[in-house]
């Protein structure tokens, strides 16, 4: 009997492990919809990850990534053991992935740097080859972020004046330039689409990208602003300057290296349009988190999301800085947010 068979009876009808066949499980964390990722124990002794869908708008998607995507990658993600049958329940179905063992989310430097030279390596992927995948992810796309925040005009002045960013009407007109010339310059590519710190690791030394659930077809920057600048609630870190240029230089280097010479645009346009895009993209997610913080259940504590409010406001400030030479001493959040 092949490996997938034999895990395979290990998970009932119902979608749940089957104790008769399982000699110890750990929670390893909870869905958006109560059901829980585990590490497992199967009857053969070996230790494996159990993840049933968490979210009904990834329905199939996780399992076509693992099969039709993920192959041409390098081994940085868990390799897909077992899993639902076509054609079941959302309700009822689910993943079994090899354990990589207990990984490190620690966002260090050195880890961020290997992150980084292993999106440039499958940013350099033929696209085409993955035309039938989504042009966006669970998140809204840039163009859209950047509409709404210019249809919302003082309202988000308010909000950058209370971090101490005042922008001319001039300096304004050239954010969405930026914007709309990294999409004309950079082609989209294969993104991870959810490449916060929880979904990068380092495990014996090699670094692991996990959840591969929100992969699409994107603008090169949405991958390398999760890496660098993207906040989470559970995953703290600071990011200075210097670590962000870091990053970013080993990230083109990466490219370089791969054949792409920086999509034949200037180093220093790239760096700048980054700097645009992460600007845009704080500002979207400090709105993000204080709906989280006025909400009244939230499945982030209160300390948590202020701590993540904190991180994105550094990060919209040195990006400011970069973009139009302000610099601006530390803010804390409001009590109730910005009106």
């Amino acid at each position: 009997m092949n490996e997938h068979l034999r895990v395979k009876q290990w998970v009932t009808t119902e979608g749940e492990l089957d104790e008769r066949h399982v000699k110890g499980r750990e929670t390893l964390y909870q869905g958006w919809n109560g059901r829980c990722v585990e590490r497992f124990i199967g009857a053969d002794g070996c230790s494996y990850i159990f993840k049933p869908l968490t979210h009904p708008d990834q329905y199939g998607k996780e399992q076509w990534v693992a099969e039709h995507v993920l192959p041409a990658l390098p081994p940085i993600y868990p390799r897909l053991i077992a899993a639902s049958s076509p054609g079941t329940a959302p309700e009822r179905s689910w993943i079994v992935y090899e354990d990589l063992g207990r990984l490190v989310h620690d966002s260090s430097e050195e880890t961020m740097i290997a992150a980084a030279a292993q999106i440039a390596r499958w940013h350099s992927l033929p696209a085409a080859q993955w035309a039938g995948l989504p042009r966006h992810g669970h998140k809204p796309p840039m163009d859209r972020m950047l509409d709404e925040l210019l249809e919302l005009g003082q309202t988000v002045n308010e909000m950058l004046a209370n971090l101490g960013i005042h922008l001319t009407v001039d300096q304004w007109k050239r954010i969405p330039v930026w914007i709309r010339l990294s999409s004309a310059a950079l082609s989209p590519v294969l993104c991870h689409g959810d490449l916060h710190p929880g979904n990068i690791a380092a495990s014996e030394g090699r670094t692991v990208i996990i959840d591969w659930e929100h992969a699409h077809l994107n603008n090169p920057l949405w991958d390398v602003y999760h890496l660098i600048d993207l906040s989470h609630p559970l995953f703290p870190r600071r990011v200075s300057p210097e670590l962000r240029e870091r990053v970013l230089e080993a990230y083109l280097d990466g490219r370089e290296r791969h054949g792409e010479r920086a999509e034949r645009v200037k180093r220093s346009s790239f760096v700048q349009w980054y700097h645009a895009y992460a600007f845009v993209f704080s500002i979207w997610m400090l709105r993000l988190i204080e709906g989280d913080l006025r909400r009244e259940h939230c499945v982030w504590p209160e300390d948590q999301l202020r701590n993540q409010w904190r991180e994105t406001a550094a990060a919209l400030n040195q990006c400011a800085a970069a973009l139009f030479g302000q610099t601006t001493g530390p803010h804390e959040r409001p009590e109730r947010g910005i009106e």
